[in-house]
């Protein structure tokens, strides 16, 4: 009979939160808001000025002098959506230097409106996060044991991975976690 601690509840609570489908919305949000901060970086700089900054800082490299304050380089743009000041992650694919001023959008416009829409929508997945962390919580901290666990939420077995513990396997049916086991994307076995 294997006690449930503290950290194995909390990894529990993570690997299901991990596998959640609001966790996958939440992760497509966040991938949208990185094409957004690469177009307002596209809409104030051209890929000649780009070009231009690579060959400069190519050349400053092959100079026997400290090169790296050329061009600061960053993984980000600041700017400012109808007064709401952001730092938006730009993709990974290249090197970004960082603008001399944060861009500003007028709330009209159509960048202002895609951050605001997606904003709402990383603060809606975030609070929903947070409330199937505090559901699954109140779960796990009413057992003490996987085998009660098991009795109370048998798909609990999905969220085990890392976790070492004798674990049995069991197809018995959730009566009192539908609700949870919906917002998780799974169903009973």
């Amino acid at each position: 009979m294997t006690r449930l601690t503290k950290s194995i509840k909390e990894q529990i609570c993570k690997n299901a939160i991990e596998q959640s489908p609001v966790t996958k919305e939440l992760k497509t949000v966040n991938e949208n808001l990185s094409k957004l901060a690469l177009d307002v970086y596209n809409d104030n700089v051209t890929s000649e000025l780009l070009k231009e900054a690579d060959e400069i800082r190519a050349r400053a490299k092959e100079l026997p002098f400290y090169y790296y304050s050329v061009f600061q380089i960053c993984d980000g743009v600041r700017c400012n959506f109808n007064g709401l000041r952001a730092y938006l992650k730009l993709p990974p694919e290249r090197v970004f230097y960082r603008l001399d001023e944060g861009p500003t959008y007028t709330a009209d416009h159509e960048f202002s409106k895609r951050f605001l829409s997606l904003q709402n929508q990383v603060e809606n997945s975030e609070k929903q996060i947070e409330d199937l962390r505090q559901e699954i919580m109140a779960i796990l901290n009413s057992c003490a044991t996987l085998k009660k666990l098991q009795e109370v939420w048998p798909e609990s077995v999905n969220f085990l991975d890392g976790i070492q513990a004798d674990v049995i396997k069991t197809n018995l049916p959730a009566v009192v976690v539908e609700n949870l086991n919906k917002k998780l994307g799974i169903t009973a076995g």
